[in-house]
């Protein structure tokens, strides 16, 4: 590739590189900032549906205080009159709020006018007479009627402790509003006593969550793909309303896939009422969200419900995805444009160069003509390149001249050189092979030498180690046999104990038999006091019932004594007294019940303890068995083991008698090899002077042959480059 080509790339490269780098980086910057005003758009956007839905439940709380409030006078009301007036409050109420499906208030026992009891069986009286009346709406039809004892006694406890002047605001529970199946939710607000502090009611209603699913759609709808998904959330996760309308009434870690990984996170910020924002891919809208989660308090109560709302990225970038496609056009023109300029400027610039370059290729592959000069005009570098070209062809043409004329000279001596360093070579290398052969020999015989005497002083030192053992050797066998002589008394030692423990172990067999027959006789008596329990357990069971029917028979003769009025106050206490007398006998049947199966629970694990040990017993029987019968086993070894040991003692005398033998043996072999030693290092050093001299002579020869053949590689070459000089100055036209 040609210069201008390769500088033209090169320079293009990096304006492309720079142009690109500029444009990825403004381009990140504008996503960046885009995505944080988007982010602030939608955080700004959810808190302003939070403080709208905050608005509308607060609306009810604040319809609830206001009802509240009226009956914090009740005081100022006549007490026969207070019931029907706050009926009538509820009443009207419940007809002018739509949301509502039902009202209610509950007053503590006597709480409302102190007279409970006269208004036993009053609608919207419990069955003590007090005051806890609900109005429902079915439709455009409105009934009140007393509330289920369980709902009164919830809310009396809630009047009481921590929640006693707090709003209350309960999760969602499946419910009917105008005939259909929906989800309610209940709100409660405190009556509190102006002057005492207590709270002595509370006033409550059930509200259809109905109309949060069309509020959220019309929402959506009007903000086009501003807002590509909104829910709200109780705290528990509920979902009350949401962009897939599918899913109200299911709870947000179940269904909600639109947070992707963050799910549990989202779900204990819904839970933990607090803020809560993420990115993630929406598998239901195909996209990468940006989520954001804001939570509120209804009322003054602990209940928080929370508002998500989330914006595709393909919406927020939309900007930058057309100044994206803008700025790639532009910078598209600029490379083609500067591009252009760029090659026009360097064919311009690298003419002179190219020049340069064909005066060189004609003298590398040409005649060699060193008489051409260049001639340009220019005085920039290219210029000042072109006149130190021309000087440095002039000093070459001078150079090739002198060694013309010097290279025939040098060729006439090299060749004589050459000449007599090949005689001399051969001579010396005749006279190096002749020492080297006597070196061989020499060597040959101081290895040999050397070998034999290394062999001699082993073989010395295994003598001296075969003495050695040979005296261990002795004493180890008189030790054996000592060793042996003990064994022996100690085998008669063992073999009289084992006829010992044997007796022993007959004595523990029969021991082990009496006591199993033992123990299998109380097994026997526990499991008929276990038999007899049961029946105790039994009879215990008819006195229980007995003393249910009486007590039952007690509640029926009240009951009877109650509709015959005061004629059956008499025998209203025997009944009483009767019911006492049943409960007493139930509670002694329990008791003696309970201490029954503790006994009958404890001769169970008697006799699951029994079992273990029959079962031991057992295990005991066969192990002492399987002793006596080891111990037999050892008892037999034992006399052959003494058997074996009187014939090793009579075959360690003969052995020591041998050991003796072979020590004096060698004991002489020792004394010769000395002898043989010391004349064969005599011999050694003889050896080593002769084959030092050699070694001398053949250094001296190997340096001088090798000095010779190196001159003689010297001349060859120096020869050769002579010629190949002469051949290649000859190329050079000089004239």
């Amino acid at each position: 590739m040609k210069l201008k080509f390769k500088l033209s790339l090169i320079v293009i490269t990096i304006m492309v590189a720079l142009v690109f780098g500029i444009s990825f980086t403004l381009l990140q910057t504008a996503s960046g900032i885009s995505l944080r005003q988007s982010k602030t758009a939608i955080r700004y956007l959810t808190e302003v549906q939070a403080e709208h839905w905050k608005g509308r439940e607060d609306a009810f709380i604040r319809v609830l205080r206001t009802v509240a409030s009226v009956m914090e006078d009740y005081e100022s009301v006549e007490p026969e009159l207070r019931r029907d007036r706050y009926d009538t409050l509820l009443h009207g109420v419940l007809a002018g709020e739509t949301a509502m499906t039902s009202i209610y208030t509950v007053w503590r026992v006597n709480g409302v006018d102190g007279m409970d009891s006269q208004y036993i069986g009053r609608n919207g009286s419990s069955p003590t007479g007090q005051y806890a009346i609900r109005y429902t709406k079915d439709g455009s039809v409105i009934y009140g009627g007393a509330m289920p004892k369980d709902e009164i006694d919830t809310a009396v406890a809630n009047m009481d402790g921590a929640t006693a002047q707090m709003d209350m605001v309960f999760e969602p529970v499946p419910g009917k509003a105008d005939g259909k199946d929906t989800y309610l939710v209940k709100m409660a607000i405190p009556v509190i006593n102006t002057e005492t502090g207590q709270t002595v009611a509370r006033v409550g209603c059930l509200l259809s969550i109905d109309a949060v699913q069309p509020a959220v759609t019309e929402l959506l709808q009007s903000h086009g793909d501003e807002i590509a998904a909104m829910s709200i959330y109780s705290q528990s996760g509920f979902i009350l309303g949401s962009y897939q309308s599918d899913r109200v009434g299911k709870n947000l870690t179940d269904v909600d896939t639109i947070y992707g990984d963050y799910i549990q996170a989202a779900a204990a910020a819904v839970r933990e009422g607090r803020p809560f924002e993420c990115s993630s891919y929406a598998p239901v809208l195909g996209t990468n969200v940006e989520m954001v989660i804001t939570p509120f308090r209804i009322g003054n109560s602990s209940m928080t419900w929370a508002v998500m709302v989330a914006a595709t990225e393909s919406y927020i970038l939309t900007d930058v995805s057309d100044l994206t496609r803008f700025t790639m056009i532009v910078a598209g023109i600029a490379i083609l444009a500067v591009a252009a300029i760029i090659f026009l400027v360097l064919q311009s610039m690298t003419n002179p160069i190219v020049k340069i370059t064909e005066n060189l290729k004609d003298i590398a592959e040409g005649e060699g003509d060193l008489t051409r000069t260049l001639h340009i005009n220019s005085k920039d570098e290219v210029g000042s390149l072109a006149h130190y070209f021309n000087q440095t062809l002039e000093k070459i043409k001078n150079l090739v001249i002198t060694i013309e004329h010097q290279t025939g000279t040098l060729f006439d001596i090299g060749s004589e050189l050459s000449s007599n360093m090949t005689e001399t070579a051969a001579a010396i290398n005749q006279i190096t092979a002749n020492v080297q052969n006597i070196k061989g020999r020499i060597t040959s015989q101081s290895v040999s030498v050397t070998e034999t005497n290394t062999a001699m002083e082993h073989i010395t030192v295994n003598i001296d180690k075969l003495n050695g053992h040979v005296e261990n050797q002795s004493a180890s066998v008189v030790q054996s046999s000592s060793a042996i002589e003990e064994m022996l008394a100690n085998i008669h030692s063992v073999t009289q104990t084992l006829i010992n423990n044997g007796e022993n172990v007959k004595e523990l067999i029969e021991s082990s038999e009496v006591g199993r027959g033992g123990l299998e006789d109380v097994v026997a008596d526990i499991q008929e006091i276990a038999r007899e329990s049961e029946g105790l357990l039994e009879i215990n069971s008819v006195m229980e019932s007995i003393a249910s029917q009486t007590n039952l028979l007690s509640m029926n003769a009240a009951i009877e004594a109650a509709h015959a009025g005061d004629v059956g106050k008499g025998f209203a206490v025997v009944a009483d007294e009767i019911r006492k007398l049943a409960e007493n006998s139930g509670e002694q049947s329990k008791t003696i019940s309970t201490v029954l199966k503790k006994i009958k629970a404890s001769i169970d694990k008697i006799t699951a303890s029994t079992d273990n040990v029959l079962k031991k017993f057992e295990l005991i029987d066969s192990g002492v068995k399987t002793v006596a019968q080891q111990e037999e086993n050892i008892r037999n070894a034992m006399e052959e083991q003494s058997q074996g040991s009187k014939q090793i003692l009579e075959a360690i005398g003969r052995l020591n008698e041998i050991t003796q033998q072979v020590k004096e043996g060698s004991t002489e072999m020792f004394d010769g090899s000395k002898e043989v030693i010391h004349e064969s290092k005599n011999l050694e050093m003889m050896t080593q002077e002769i084959n030092g001299g050699m070694n001398e002579m053949a250094a001296g020869a190997d340096q001088i042959n090798i000095a010779v053949t190196r001159v003689n590689e010297i001349s060859v070459k120096n020869r050769e480059n002579i010629e190949l000089l002469v051949k290649e100055v000859s190329r050079f036209k000089v004239e």
